[in-house]
């Protein structure tokens, strides 16, 4: 891609803000679909839902509370309070899947936000310092190719999903409760150095580890259910591509010039799926096995290792024996790559 001025994109479009309408005020109409005109009990009668129904879809939503004498909704919020009603009423999903859906949406999209606005505000200071206004002005250019690059994403992991739904040879398939193989990533040094690192500094150290993670796990087939500043938590299907999924994370730091070393603890068996994220025993196993593992290492429990088999591009080497709280005496096993290291992902490219 290459850099075009702020008026050159596919989002200056008919929605643009009226000339000599103040920034903020043309922004936010076209974000939230016209001007607010409606307090919580009209948009809530509008929309054919009583207001707790109402109240209850925009605190999964994420959004503030407002007192009964604000004026704070447009007509998009009407329509997306009816569209709900309507799901509920249809029989598509109850009221609760409905809300288990919306706060999905909600704390999704506040985490989108943020990161995308912090990203822009970070490249707008990297020249002659940013204000306010100049983010402003730069979301105005930016919005509409955002929200289609958002629908779009959307659209393709939702269409994976289908693919993976028509494979699934049966409703164990589908079960929350499910064998995956888990993986826990974690910087070395990371207290330390977020200590003595400035904050910009911290900051690029943070985004290329998320920005690796993510790349490495993607390419290894596994999924990044989450990133909590130094650690990231990964899922595989099966304990082999979990295996070279963990040799890859470490192999990639190893060798990166902002990032420092990782350890990686990966352990396979029931996991429960809810809310985007994994719990159960297995889970807390492999953040245990991270605490055991040396800097570059991935280390794994006899079980899992048991499950990776006779493979020629592996070699377990047992360690001494540990006690992993929770989990009693183990003795973790060191995984490691029997031949050559394969091509690291050049994550500039």
């Amino acid at each position: 891609m290459t850099a075009a001025e702020p008026g050159d994109r596919l989002g200056k479009g008919p929605g643009r803000r009226p000339e000599g309408e103040p920034l903020a005020a043309g922004l936010e109409q076209r974000l939230l679909g016209g001007r607010r005109r409606w307090r919580r009990r009209e948009v809530a009668s509008r929309a054919g839902v009583s207001l707790l129904s109402a109240r209850k879809l925009w605190r999964a939503l994420g959004f503030a509370n407002v007192s009964d004498s604000d004026v704070a909704f447009t007509e998009g919020d009407v329509e997306a309070l009816a569209r709900v009603a309507a799901m509920v009423r249809s029989g598509l999903v109850d009221e609760h899947t409905a809300i288990t859906l919306a706060r999905a949406l909600g704390q999704t999209a506040d985490r989108l936000v943020s990161w995308q606005t912090e990203a822009l505000v970070e490249y707008l200071s990297a020249g002659a310092g940013t204000a306010a206004h100049q983010t402003l002005d730069r979301l105005d250019d930016l919005v509409d190719d955002l929200e289609q690059l958002l629908v779009y994403a959307w659209r393709r992991h939702l269409a994976a999903t289908v693919a993976w739904l028509t494979d699934a040879p049966g409703a164990e398939e589908l079960a929350t409760a499910a064998p995956l193989t888990v993986g826990f990533a974690d910087l070395v040094s990371y207290t330390r150095l977020s200590q003595r690192l400035e904050q910009r500094e911290l900051g690029v150290l943070v985004q290329r580890f998320e920005g690796l993670a993510a790349d490495v796990v993607t390419a290894g087939g596994g999924r990044v259910v989450k990133t909590v500043g130094d650690e990231v938590l990964f899922t595989a299907d099966a304990p082999p591509a979990g295996a070279l999924i963990a040799l890859s994370l470490s192999e990639q730091m190893a060798v990166d010039d902002v990032v420092p070393d990782v350890r990686v603890g990966l352990a396979h068996g029931q996991v429960l799926r809810s809310l985007g994220d994994v719990y159960g025993p297995t889970v807390n196993l492999a953040s245990r096995l991270t605490a055991l593992a040396q800097p570059g290492t991935v280390v794994t429990d006899p079980e899992t290792a048991s499950l990776l088999g006779e493979r020629d591009d592996l070699v377990l080497v047992p360690q001494r024996s540990r006690q992993v709280r929770g989990f009693g005496q183990m003795r973790p096993l060191l995984v490691a790559r029997a031949g050559p290291q394969p091509r690291l992902i050049d994550v500039d490219q």
